[in-house]
C-alpha cells in the first residue's frame, strides 16, 4: 500500500458530506466527488487536470454508519509538471455513533395514582413529561436505545421471591426508535384499575430483576448503559411492607448494577416530594431527599452515607438477616453529592428528564481507524464550521483509545439536539507525508 500524500484518511460521520478527491493522472480510477458541487484536486504528470473519479458512498444516518471511499493509487496532488507525490490507495472507512442504552424504570405503586393535593397524579405528570409529543423520549428515540419496565410490589417471602413485584413488561427490550412500543405498554398501565389493592414500592427488588437483562444486552457498537429510576416513595423490602425501610436493599442493588457497568439516575416525584417521611422513620433511616441522594451517589459510584445506628433495628433489617447489604462511606470519608431531582412541577420535571437523557445522548464516534500521529493534523467540522482540537467548550477531543472522537461543549449540545446536523472528520498527513491515522 502506498502512503498518503497530502490528503490522508477521510471519515464521514452521520450526515457528513463526501469531500472531493479526483484521480490526478488522467485516468478514471475510483475517487471522491463533493456532494455540494465543490471542486476536486487536479494534477498529472504534465500538470493537466485528471478526470474526476466515481462518487464514494456516504450512506450513514444519525446513529448509524457512514462510509466513504478514498480512491487513486498514484498520480500527483498538484498541477505542477513533473511532481509525483503519491495519493491514497482505495480504502473504505466506517464511523459509527456510540449509542447509549437507557432503561426507564418507573414506580407503579398505588400512590403514583393518587393526587395527594396535586391537580394531576404523579403517574400522569410523569407520562406527560416523558411520552407526549412535548416529552423527552420521542426526540431522543433515534439517539438512545430505550427500554421500559414498571414495577409494583406485594408482600413476599424475600428478595428472591418473584411474587414480590409485578414487572411490566417482565423482560424489557431495548432498541432505537422504540417510542411506539413503549408508549403502548405505558398507556395500558395508566388505564388499569388502581383501587383494587394496595401496591407497594420494592425498588431494590425491581432493580435486581432488571439488571441481568440490561447487563446481558449487547449492541453493535457497544455503548454505555443506564437505569433511569423514577419513584414517588421510600422503598420497602419484599418481606417487610411497613415501615418503608428498604433503603439498604435499594442501595445494594444500585451498587451491584454499577459494578456491572450500569449507571443509575434517580428522579423523585409525587409523595416522596410532598410527604418525604411517609412510611419512613426520620432519625432511624434515611428518608425522602436523603434517600434520593444515596441512590444518586450509588448510581455513579460515589460514597454513600451510612444510615443511622437505629436503622439496624428496623424490621426489614432485624428480621431479615440482621446485616446491611450495601457498602457505605467509611468513618471520616465524605459522602458524594451526585445530582438527583425531586419535583412535582410539570416544567421542572420535563427539564430534569431532559437534563438526564440529553446528558447521556452520545457525541462519541467509533472509527474504523486508529490515530497514530498528531491529532492536530486534522479537519473536524460541524455543519461545515471547523472545530478546534482539545477545546472542551465547543471543539473535539480524541479518546485515549485513539479510535474514538468526541464532540465537546456547545458542539456536542448542537449535534445531539436532534436537528440532523452534519459532522465530518479528516485526518491529514504529517510534515513528512506520513499518515497520522491508519486502519484498525
Amino acid at each position: 500500500m502506498k502512503k498518503i500524500g497530502s490528503l490522508g484518511w477521510l471519515f464521514s460521520l452521520g450526515f457528513g458530506a463526501a469531500l472531493g478527491c479526483s484521480a490526478s493522472d488522467g485516468s478514471n480510477r475510483p475517487g471522491l466527488t463533493e456532494s455540494d458541487g465543490g471542486s476536486s484536486a487536479q494534477g498529472g504528470a504534465s500538470g493537466n487536470a485528471g478526470n474526476s473519479g466515481a462518487s464514494g458512498s456516504n450512506t450513514g444516518a444519525r446513529g448509524g454508519t457512514g462510509m466513504i471511499e478514498l480512491g487513486g493509487s498514484s498520480g500527483t496532488t498538484s498541477g505542477a509538471a513533473g511532481s509525483s507525490a503519491p495519493v491514497c490507495n482505495a480504502l473504505t472507512a466506517h464511523s459509527t455513533l456510540i449509542v447509549p442504552t437507557v432503561l426507564l424504570l418507573v414506580d407503579n405503586s398505588s400512590s403514583m395514582f393518587q393526587q395527594n393535593g396535586n391537580t394531576v397524579t404523579a403517574w400522569s405528570l410523569l407520562y406527560d413529561a416523558l411520552m407526549t409529543d412535548e416529552g423527552v423520549v420521542k426526540p431522543l428515540a433515534s439517539q438512545i436505545r430505550f427500554g421500559f419496565t414498571s414495577y409494583k410490589g406485594f408482600m413476599a417471602s424475600g428478595e428472591d421471591d418473584a411474587a414480590c413485584a409485578t414487572m411490566t413488561p417482565a423482560a424489557p427490550s431495548f432498541a432505537l426508535d422504540n417510542y411506539a412500543a413503549i408508549n403502548t405498554v405505558y398507556s395500558m398501565l395508566g388505564s388499569e384499575d388502581h383501587n383494587s389493592s394496595k401496591w407497594e414500592t420494592p425498588t431494590g427488588h425491581a432493580i435486581s430483576v432488571v439488571t441481568p437483562a440490561l447487563a446481558a444486552f449487547t449492541a453493535d457498537p457497544p455503548g454505555p448503559k443506564y437505569i433511569l429510576l423514577v419513584t414517588d416513595g421510600n422503598p420497602n423490602t419484599c418481606k417487610t411492607i411497613d415501615p418503608q425501610c428498604g433503603q439498604d436493599r435499594t442501595i445494594a442493588a444500585v451498587q451491584a448494577a454499577k459494578a456491572q457497568g450500569i449507571g443509575t439516575f434517580v428522579i423523585g416525584i409525587g409523595d416522596i416530594v410532598t410527604n418525604p417521611d411517609s412510611g419512613c422513620t426520620p432519625g432511624k433511616m434515611r428518608c425522602g431527599d436523603d434517600h434520593l441522594q444515596d441512590v444518586a451517589n450509588a448510581g455513579v459510584g460515589l460514597p454513600v452515607e451510612a444510615p443511622p445506628d437505629g436503622y439496624k433495628y428496623e424490621g426489614c433489617i432485624a428480621n431479615e438477616g440482621g446485616a446491611l447489604t450495601a457498602t457505605y462511606a467509611a468513618a471520616g470519608e465524605t459522602p458524594g453529592t451526585a445530582e438527583y431531582f425531586a419535583t412535582n412541577d410539570a416544567a421542572e420535571l420535563r427539564e430534569s428528564l431532559s437534563k438526564v437523557l440529553f446528558g447521556v445522548a452520545s457525541c462519541t464516534f467509533d472509527l474504523d481507524a486508529v490515530v497514530t500521529g498528531d491529532p492536530t493534523r486534522s479537519t473536524v467540522t460541524l455543519d461545515g464550521a471547523p472545530l478546534a482540537y482539545d477545546d472542551m467548550t465547543g471543539g473535539w477531543t480524541l479518546e485515549m483509545n485513539k479510535y474514538q472522537v468526541t464532540l465537546q461543549g456547545a458542539a456536542c449540545e448542537t449535534y445531539r439536539s436532534g436537528a440532523g446536523h452534519d459532522v465530518s472528520i479528516q485526518f491529514l498527513c504529517d510534515e513528512k507525508g506520513e499518515p497520522v491515522a491508519e486502519p484498525r
